[in-house]
């Protein structure tokens, strides 16, 4: 058996759309891209799907891909594969456990459930967990570090000639791409980040 939980929860769905080359433009705690579902049919609008950083769901607003999905705007990591391969959410569970060196199997005793995040009353989707808040807080405390590094990072230094300023941030923004690239590959790997 495929433990599921530990895949949902140990793929980031930002990481999965990386893979896929699904480009995504942030703001805040929510992404979007042009579809990358083969059910998204022409016509539809292209920039409907959408990713929630924090909660680690998608959504599509397309009613194409909607109707693929049984009618769910949206999803987990897991489910996400499975329309993207056309394949079931099992055989979407193992790729993304060999892909991101995984542990494929449930301990015992261990349920499995998987299912889509909750619709809230309003539409939108939404996951009510502890995890949920945790993350949350998590990326609101990564971000407001990301804020810190950039402000001091783009701060001009007194007199600082506008070439070492552009060569300084540039290398500056350099390293850090370089870091978190590395811690990345780290947690894929399951090491600590640094």
């Amino acid at each position: 058996m495929v433990n599921f939980e530990a895949i949902k929860h140990g793929v980031r769905i930002t990481d999965m759309c990386a893979r896929y080359g699904i480009q995504l433009r942030f703001r805040g705690e929510w992404a979007s891209a042009k579809c990358p579902l083969p059910s998204h049919k022409d016509g539809d609008k292209d920039k409907t799907f959408q990713v929630n950083v924090a909660g680690n769901y998608w959504k599509c607003w397309s009613e194409t891909c909607n109707a693929k999905n049984g009618g769910k705007k949206g999803g987990d990591v897991i489910n996400l594969v499975a329309l993207i391969e056309n394949c079931s959410e099992y055989q979407a569970a193992q790729k993304l456990a060999e892909w991101f060196h995984l542990e494929t199997k449930e301990k015992p005793g261990t349920p499995i459930e998987h299912r889509a995040p909750e619709e809230s009353p309003k539409g939108t989707t939404q996951k009510d967990s502890s995890d949920h808040n945790q993350s949350s807080a998590s990326v609101k405390g990564y971000m407001a570090d990301v804020d810190a590094w950039f402000d001091e990072l783009f701060n001009r230094r007194g007199d600082e000639p506008d070439a070492d300023f552009w060569k300084r941030t540039r290398n500056g923004v350099k390293a850090k791409l370089i870091e978190s690239f590395r811690n990345g590959k780290r947690q894929a790997q399951g090491l600590p980040t640094q």
